[in-house]
């Protein structure tokens, strides 16, 4: 009897919160093609590039309005068979708070691994495709280019790249290699680079330049290998924001960026609150136990439910803000992107620690 009554609980919290994602996600998309209506006009994009655009960034959506959704749709689950006086009914034949619990935390880690999975492999390949998409479109061309070029920092060299392919290619390649004083020692200009296997470049059409003895010696060839760590995968990053990479890929792009030398908190953060991101969905589940039996229980369904999204938003705003606090500040990556979630949490356990 207590596995039905677990499955029928879960059951009645799940249809709730894709109810309630179903309901965020339109609002949400129907916002961002509005916002993207604005840029129509640039090269070659247009209303249905903007639509595009809109429906290929949901998985995002879904990976940031996971925990609100959560909190709101088992509120909703939860408070349905409250007034349905199931609850009581479950408590009466033997069900307890204990079991309700030990219910909606199983619920809670399904939670967790869906959210993983989104922010983990859906979510930072289809933004990185909708970026893609809506600046070829932009551009009116083939290949992501800027009026400068794309500057990248490897060791001692700086890479200059002009446009990059679809297919990852480099096109007009500038390679500046420096001494310990800054000084140059070779230039490398090349009109195209593909990537080989084993962090090694092909350089195509290619002329070297070599600081020697006060003098500059030029030699052309055909092509040359050029070994880097460099890669399309990282590269690809560039087009994407911190916070819809994958928690690996932005943890790889921040230890290149010390690596060299560059500021990678922005990325850590990134990291950092991609890690903490199913608990937070964790804990918006289990938050909504004290609305449903705590001391608000006397409240009408609609109420619950408008606190319960006023929580969730809260949440989210705040998770936001904080964030950008923490980089204008310079705080600790590590708390900038988690402090929200452990504060929301002891708000959690003191909730629970009131139900009678």
């Amino acid at each position: 009897m207590i596995r039905v009554l677990d499955r029928y609980i879960g059951l009645t919290i799940i249809s709730s919160t894709l109810t309630v994602m179903l309901v965020l996600v339109a609002l949400f998309t129907f916002f961002t093609f509005a916002g993207e209506l604005n840029k129509t006009g640039k090269g070659s994009y247009e209303s249905f590039q903007a639509a595009q655009f809109a429906l290929t960034t949901i998985p995002g959506m879904l990976y940031q309005l996971f925990p609100a959704s959560a909190l709101i749709g088992t509120m909703m689950g939860l408070g349905l068979l409250a007034n349905n006086s199931e609850l009581i009914a479950m408590r009466a034949a033997g069900y307890s708070l204990l079991s309700l619990l030990r219910s909606v935390f199983f619920f809670g880690i399904a939670l967790m691994l869906l959210v993983f999975f989104i922010g983990e492999y859906v979510a930072p390949k289809t933004q990185e495709y909708a970026e893609t998409k809506r600046s070829l479109a932009m551009s009116g061309k083939k290949s992501l280019q800027t009026k400068s070029g794309l500057w990248i920092r490897d060791g001692m060299k700086f890479i200059r790249i002009a446009s990059i392919g679809k297919t990852g290619q480099w096109s007009k390649v500038s390679i500046y290699e420096v001494d310990e004083k800054q000084k140059p020692r070779f230039i490398t200009l090349a009109d195209e680079a593909v990537h080989l296997e084993d962090n090694q470049w092909l350089l195509k059409s290619l002329e070297k330049r070599e600081w020697r003895d006060g003098s500059i010696i030029t030699k052309s060839e055909e092509s040359s290998v050029w070994p880097s760590l460099l890669s399309p995968e990282l590269l690809n990053i560039v087009t994407v924001k911190p916070e819809m990479m994958s928690a690996f890929a932005a943890l790889a792009y921040a230890d290149y960026l010390a690596d060299n030398g560059i500021d990678s908190r922005k990325y850590m953060q990134s990291f950092w609150s991609k890690v903490t991101a199913p608990f937070a969905t964790a804990i918006m589940v289990l938050m909504a136990i004290p609305f449903i039996f705590g001391s608000m229980r006397a409240m009408s369904a609609g109420h619950r439910i408008l606190l319960g999204t006023l929580t969730g938003i809260g949440f989210y705003l705040f998770n936001q803000v904080f964030a950008y606090v923490g980089l204008v500040f310079e705080f600790s990556p590590f708390w900038a992107a988690t402090l929200p979630t452990f504060l929301f949490f002891g708000i959690a356990v003191l909730m629970m620690r009131r139900i009678h």
